[in-house]
């Protein structure tokens, strides 16, 4: 067997305050149950010193886990896509073979293993499809080779072993010999049987291997398709999307719009199939995206297919005449083609794309005018403007759309500002770029505002004198604004900053001093433990439920910025977020307050203070002796490494 890759070996000295500060205590907890449940089904290690490994979640999951200066980071095909439970089970299990005295293969770059594990999210779209191809093409070879009986007995054996295959078959058999409908009828019954499961089924504390399993519900979709029934698939899959959007909001981590994903490629590729004309096709997925309203579908191939000018002009025209209707019956308040601005926005955006296929390119720029005052749009009328090289007609639309929107619709308003930014960045005039960010900041005060402001402050050398200003403001409410004279026009910090034409004192914001949260996170992203210190005692003294409610939701950033120079200060903290934790019971929170307790730990260790950790740990045990769950894993904070030399 391979020998053990000599990078991979520094797993060993991992410690279990790595694993928790690479994933957090919730993946944590989740890895290792997934572990000790015998989850990782296959674990190697590569050349480079990464583990890849196959975990059994909702579905088969590959992960890969590397280590790199002492810090960890993963990749994975779930659907969270990096640091998650998959990846905290791979490093266990490995630790665990490890410490068996068993090998771990290393394996080199072509390794399957190690091509899945960097594929992506297994339910997105069609990566890998062309590994996945050819394999079929190499199976397909090999079956047309075999005799007929030797092909029933290899199906008949394997659908005895294999549930989903055997559905497949029976269906595919009752198919060839009556109509479709008792098929369609099985398939209803699945999805009625689904939702029961569903009604009765708690969203905010299950584990992922307990949600309702939609895979037999997709290999009869399957098995309807291969065949030859496309066109009955269709009515299903509007029944699986109005269904679902009745949970879709409980859904948070998507376990089950993940599985509907994987339905709703199969009834994607029915519409590809069926024998509807391309026009209806088109609406037919158009309708289905109109109720993706947490955008669980992959892009229908539908719009990737080369259809001719004429039928995108079919399916423009369409669209224009059902969106003139739309507007009609939306006065009658009847049913329409949809229901918010977003989805009138997602139609148009389709019918531009059509009318650009369809060799009508003169139409889009004024539909997207139109659009601007049926919606507000902007966004879409100045990228068109912009890409037809009409710079000057864009700034004016701009202008227009920042002082129309920044009342009611801010986020619009912010959009078309970085799009001014960017063509004054193309232009290289960072000073009125400096007064657009400085103007944003004092707008929205906040952390991402304040950097943007400093990057075009120091372009032209006056951060210094902006910067004070800027904090002068948010520990007084002091506003530098004042009108020019001449042109009546106002410039945010008079003799530093020219004037932009867009700045509004009323749109400024009105804030109450000093702005401690804020000032904190300056501090913190300008390492000031200093001035984190003073503004958190600041913050500490305030007694309002606003200021409470802060400090909670500060506390960590502030106690990881002054540990070294404020230890006993970042204890403090610490303490009051593990036990608020362990005040929860719950095992999760026990795993996220263990993070927390092994900083107290390790900072009371380090400033020779072992006996004080001793005594409050001690604490710890005594008032929650009760707790089983959390005695067990404060019994893994005596062990500093997970692998034990």
């Amino acid at each position: 067997m391979p020998e053990e890759s000599k990078t991979a070996r520094n797993f060993k000295e991992l410690k279990w305050s790595d694993l928790q500060d690479w994933a957090g205590g919730k993946a944590t907890a989740k890895g290792i149950k997934y572990q000790e449940e015998g989850r990782v089904k296959e674990i190697k290690c590569t050349s480079i010193g990464s583990l890849v490994a196959r975990v059994e979640g909702t579905i088969e999951y590959f992960t890969e886990v590397s280590l790199e200066n002492g810090k960890l980071s993963s990749i994975c095909t779930c659907p969270v896509g990096y640091d998650c439970k998959h990846g905290v089970a791979a490093v266990l299990e490995y630790l665990d073979l490890i410490e068996q005295g068993e090998d771990v293969p290393v394996v080199t770059e072509e390794d399957p293993l190690i091509k899945r594990s960097r594929r992506g999210f297994a339910g997105a779209g069609t990566s890998g499809a062309y590994q996945v191809e050819k394999s079929s093409q190499v199976l397909q070879e090999y079956l047309e080779k075999l005799e007929k009986p030797e092909l029933i007995q290899i199906l008949t054996t394997f659908a005895k072993k294999d549930n989903m295959l055997g559905i497949y078959l029976t269906d595919r058999q009752h198919l060839s010999s009556e109509n479709p409908e008792g098929v369609i009828g099985n398939i209803y019954s699945e999805l009625d049987g689904l939702w029961r499961e569903l009604k009765s089924f708690d969203f905010w504390s299950y584990e992922s291997e307990e949600v309702p399993d939609f895979s037999k519900l997709q290999v009869r979709l399957e098995s309807l398709l291969d065949s030859g029934h496309p066109d009955e698939i269709l009515d299903i899959g509007k029944e699986l999307m109005d269904r679902y959007n009745e949970i879709e909001e409980y859904d948070e981590e998507r376990d089950i719009g993940t599985q509907i994903s994987g339905c709703m490629d199969v009834v994607f590729r029915a519409l590809s199939q069926s024998f509807l004309p391309a026009h209806e096709k088109m609406l037919y997925a158009l309708d289905l995206e109109l109720k993706d309203n947490h955008s669980i579908l992959n892009e229908p191939v539908i719009w990737r297919e080369a259809y001719s000018q004429e039928e995108w002009n079919l399916f423009a025209e369409t669209l224009k005449v059902r969106l003139q209707k739309a507007e009609k019956e939306k006065e009658k308040e009847t049913d329409i083609l949809y229901e918010s601005s977003w989805e009138r926005d997602y139609i148009v955006d389709r019918l531009i794309d059509a009318l650009r296929k369809a060799g009508r390119s003169e139409e889009i720029i004024p539909i997207s005018e139109l659009e601007v005052e049926m919606t507000g749009n902007y966004t879409r009328l100045v990228r068109e403007l912009l890409d037809s090289g009409q710079k000057k007609r864009a700034e004016d639309w701009i202008y227009k759309g920042i002082k129309e929107l920044r009342e009611y619709d801010p986020g619009t308003a912010y959009e078309l500002l970085q799009t001014l930014i960017e063509i004054k960045e193309s232009e290289g005039n960072w000073l009125f770029i400096a007064a657009l960010e400085t103007e944003d900041f004092f707008r929205y005060p906040q952390l991402s505002s304040y950097i943007k402001m400093q990057k075009a402050a120091i372009k032209i050398g006056k951060w210094p004198e902006i910067r004070e200003v800027a904090l002068q403001y948010l520990r007084t409410g002091e506003l530098p604004v004042r009108q020019s004279r001449t042109t009546g026009e106002f410039s945010i910090i008079p003799g530093i900053l020219p004037e932009s034409g867009l700045l509004e004192v009323s749109s400024l914001e009105k804030i109450k001093p000093p702005v401690l949260d804020l000032l904190i996170h300056i501090a913190i992203q300008e390492n000031d433990a200093d001035e984190v210190v003073h503004w958190y005692e600041e913050l500490k003294k305030s007694k309002g439920a606003a200021e409470i409610a802060i400090q909670s939701i500060l506390g960590e950033e502030i106690a990881n910025a002054i540990k070294d120079k404020y230890p006993e200060v970042a204890i403090e903290i610490w303490k009051t977020i593990a036990e608020e934790l362990i005040s929860k019971t719950k095992v999760n929170s026990y795993e996220v307050a263990s993070i927390y307790l092994r900083k107290i730990k390790e900072t009371l260790e380090s400033i020779g203070k072992k006996e004080e950790w001793e005594v409050y740990l001690n604490q710890i045990r005594k008032v929650n002796r009760f707790k089983k769950k959390l005695l067990e894993i404060l019994n893994r904070l005596d062990k500093s490494r997970i692998l034990d030399k």
